[in-house]
């Protein structure tokens, strides 16, 4: 027995040595620079895109296993202005090297910085990413159609990762242009950040996103800024967010005034297997106003999605609200109407269609209820029906 455990430990303390001689070794004699050209040629013959890594391409083994990239750049399809579809100036991914070996993967935070993304879409309809989705270069379509389904994984047979950590995502300055030529319009995306915290699935982990959106028709500039604590379930089959909050400025003369403001928060759940999504609590604040209810969604994949849900409407001014809007309130003989008001009421929607199937609002003594129906959005048809008790 002594024997046996001596020729033990002296294996593990070989394999460690071995471990430690090519953390040190490798970086030495092999540099990952040298393959720029061949890593360029392998992307040109699957989709004919040109890859320019232009920094230095960095390499670590112990204890992290890792790469860095400096400033990359992929070009555009052809017929597209912008040179580059996409760019960024540095990503850092590296992975721990001995929980590997108990089929744990820890993965350091992935960093990445300076990412600007040109997306756009022809006069003709065709989007600049068209030819990325398509089937492989050596691939034809038919073939790729015709190809079975792959088998679904042995459940029995074991994962390759028992455990799962990311010690978070940042990303910071990233632009995101969209171009659509067949509107003439134009958005921007600029000084897109995104942290999150440590993220292991069944643990929660904070989430901060904040971007400036620009639109030109019409012209609208909006900041825009969301916090949450993210729950990604141990079995990725569903996602949470809880105290998701999103605060939105925006300025412009298409709007109101010139300017909106508005603050909405809720929980999320997103069951991804059940394809279902559930805004309980939800509270929108704007001009005035304060509105709480609730949303779900059945379908959510699939081509004809199901929303229901339902909303009040606490009391607020109409003539408060008007201001708001930029709008004079109508002359009336007695100055102290319209300044209350409420509703509450019940929804149904679909890609297609929008109804309101119960509506109970107040304005001042005033009672009103109804229904309200949109069918078709492309070729609107409007049925409504109101009932009015009294009006002075």
């Amino acid at each position: 027995m002594g024997k046996l455990l001596k020729f033990v430990l002296w294996l593990v303390g070989a394999l460690v040595l071995l471990v430690v001689i090519a953390a040190v070794v490798l970086p030495m004699v092999i540099d990952p620079n040298d393959y720029k050209d061949e890593i360029a040629a392998a992307v040109e013959e699957q989709t004919g895109r040109t890859l320019s890594i232009e920094g230095d391409i960095g390499l670590s083994v112990f204890p992290w296993l890792g790469l860095d990239i400096g400033p990359t750049q992929l070009s555009n399809a052809t017929g597209f202005a912008e040179a580059s579809m996409a760019r960024m100036q540095a990503v850092q991914v590296r992975v721990k090297l001995l929980p590997l070996l108990r089929k744990q993967l820890e993965v350091d935070k992935v960093l990445l910085a300076g990412l600007q993304l040109n997306l756009a879409k022809d006069k003709q309809g065709r989007s600049n990413w068209d030819d990325l989705s398509a089937a492989p270069k050596d691939e034809p379509a038919a073939a790729a159609e015709e190809k079975p389904a792959a088998k679904p994984a042995d459940k029995d047979a074991g994962s390759l990762i028992d455990t799962l950590t990311i010690g978070g995502v940042e990303v910071s300055d990233a632009q995101i242009n969209w171009y659509d030529a067949t509107t003439d319009s134009r958005y921007v995306v600029n000084e897109l950040s995104l942290t999150t915290g440590t993220i292991v699935p069944g643990e929660a982990f904070e989430l901060d996103m904040r971007m400036l959106m620009s639109a030109s028709q019409p012209p609208v500039d909006t900041r825009v800024a969301l916090r949450g604590e993210i729950l990604l379930a141990a079995d990725f089959g569903a996602l949470s967010i809880s105290g998701a909050r999103l605060q939105i400025d925006a300025s412009g003369d298409s709007l109101p005034g010139g300017e909106l403001h508005a603050t909405l928060s809720t929980d999320i759940s997103l069951g991804i297997e059940e394809q279902t999504l559930l805004l309980p609590n939800l509270k929108l604040e704007t001009l005035g106003m304060a509105i709480t209810g609730s949303v779900t969604g059945n379908a959510i994949s699939s081509e004809a999605p199901r929303f229901n849900g339902s909303f009040a409407i606490e009391p607020f001014s109409p003539r408060d609200l008007l201001q708001a809007l930029g709008e004079s309130a109508p002359e009336t003989a007695d100055a102290n109407v319209l300044t209350r008001a409420d509703a509450n009421l019940a929804l149904d929607a679909t890609l297609l269609s929008f109804s309101v199937t119960t509506l109970t609002a107040h304005v001042d003594e005033s009672s009103i209820g109804g229904t309200l129906k949109v069918n078709n959005f492309v070729a609107p048809a409007i049925s409504f029906g109101l009932d009015l008790d009294q009006i002075d």
